[in-house]
Order: structure tokens, then sequence, then C-alpha cells
């Protein structure tokens, strides 16, 4: 399961890569962002990127795919694996006294080419569409409810009041109920102690520590466990791995994807554990 959930992970930027560059490789998406994004988002966005659409000029908008194939007031853009007979490269090489930009200063020669390279290859562009008439569609994204305040809701009433210690247990047997579900039995403490260590460092909790927390009866004991694993070296040892996998680590291609630098990604490698997560 594990397996077929990472293969779809890594198949679907793919699949979306393909439907917004058909003819888009991985080489050709390399080149892009390491020759052509940088240089749009220094020198082009500024006056032609729907963020800055209030300096928008001749309608032209290069921060997608689509904008660059629409062009502006005087046309296409570009010419797929036609440099010559794009308008953007006719442009950047100063060859018509009426279109020369950037307007504050000529790309060097080695972007020029680039360029030129780029729309031979297809111009393969992975930047999702952007609005192209009208600006951005502020209507529609404030309404998303990633964007809404959030409103604090009443807990639910429930049948057992009594087992709900908080507002998050209500919704909880709440739901449990709906399904006509009933609560697991509450875990004693060297369960709950084993389960939250397991959860948080993924190594199994000393005899010691199962006995100093069957032995305290104070209502914050296991308060006071989870504090002592989130402070522990191992917690950031398990967490780091993952962090780590986000971030592309691999021995076999060095610091691609990672950013952190000196003394903190050396102290992230070093700690690595080196064997697979115990099980519960």
């Amino acid at each position: 399961m594990r397996l077929g959930m990472a293969f779809c992970a890594l198949l679907l930027p793919r699949l979306l890569l393909a439907a917004e560059s058909p003819n888009a490789s991985p080489e050709g998406i390399e080149f892009f962002e390491k020759k052509i994004r940088p240089v749009l988002v220094e020198r082009c966005y500024a006056c032609h990127s729907a963020e800055n659409e209030k300096k928008l000029k001749a309608n032209l908008y290069l921060d997608s795919r689509e904008g660059l194939l629409k062009g502006g007031d005087t046309g296409p853009s570009i010419v797929l694996g036609a440099p010559e007979k794009s308008l953007l490269i006719k442009a950047i090489t100063y060859k018509d006294d009426n279109l020369m930009m950037p307007p504050k200063g000529k790309l060097t020669p080695e972007q020029v080419k680039d360029f030129e390279s780029w729309v031979k290859m297809g111009a393969p562009d992975p930047r999702l569409k952007a609005k192209l008439a009208g600006g951005a569609d502020t209507k529609k994204w404030q309404s998303h409810w990633a964007f809404q305040m959030p409103k604090e809701s009443a807990a639910p009433k429930v049948a057992d009041a009594e087992w709900t210690k908080n507002p998050i247990d209500a919704f909880v047997l709440a739901k449990l109920q709906e399904k006509k579900m009933t609560p697991a039995a509450q875990a004693d403490k060297r369960t709950l102690v084993r389960r939250a260590t397991f959860d948080l460092t993924g190594l199994p909790p000393t005899a010691e520590e199962v006995a100093a927390f069957e032995a305290d009866t104070s209502p914050e004991a296991f308060a006071k466990v989870v504090d002592r694993l989130l402070t522990s070296p191992r917690y950031g040892e398990r967490w780091g791995r993952y962090w780590l996998d986000v971030a592309r680590y691999a021995d076999t291609k060095g610091y691609e994807g990672l950013r952190l630098r000196g003394r903190a990604a050396l102290s992230v490698l070093v700690h690595l554990p080196r064997l697979g997560d115990p099980l519960l």
C-alpha cells in the first residue's frame, strides 16, 4: 500500500506537467527552471504578469505557458520550434527598434541563446495557467475555505457527557454515536506511554520510563511524558527523516532540494536512524 501511494505521488506531478506542457521532458523542464524562469521573474514579470497587472504592458502575460502562447497586442509571443518566427526572440535580440525588451537593458548573449534554444525545443513550461483577461478573479479565491476566518463551533451534545474531558472529545463521541459505535476502553498507563513513545520517537520506552509514569498519579502525568518526548533528540531524529524525504534528500544526489546549511545540516544528517521504525 505504501509503495503504491509513493508511486502515485511521483506519477501525479508528471501527469499534471504533461497536461500543461505536452512536449515537456525532465530535461526540458530542468532547462526552463535553471535558464528561463529566473530571467522571466527578474526581467519580465514587473510589466508582464498577473501579479503586477496595474503595470501590465501590451496585454502580454509571461507568467504562464498559456500567456506566452496567446501573446499580447502584437500577437503570439512564441512559435514553438521556430525562434526565428517568435516575437519574444525578436524583442530580446533588439533587431527591431520598435520592439526591444527588456526596455531597461538587453539580456546577455548567453541568456538570448538560452531563450532561442528553449523555443526551439518546444518551450517546455511547467507553470500552471494564469488568468489572462481582467486580472485575477479575487472573488473566487477570497471565497476559498483557506482564506476564511476560523469560527468556533459549539461542541455537540452527546449522550455520555461524563466520557468527554474536553470539547474535542464531544466531537469524537458524537461521530461514534452517529455510526452506532462505542468508544474503546481507556488504555492502561503502560500501553499509553508505549503508544506515545513509539509515535513521537519511533522507539519503545525504557523500563524506568514506564515505571515512572505508572508511579506518577498527578493530573499532569501524561502531559509531562509528552513534554519530555518532544524535547528528546530522538524526536528530532525520527521526524527529521520525514522532512528529508520531503526535501528529496538522497545520498546519490548530495544536497539537491535540501536548504539546510552548515552545522544544522550536519546535525540532521549525522543523527539519522539507520534502522527501520520498530512496530508497535
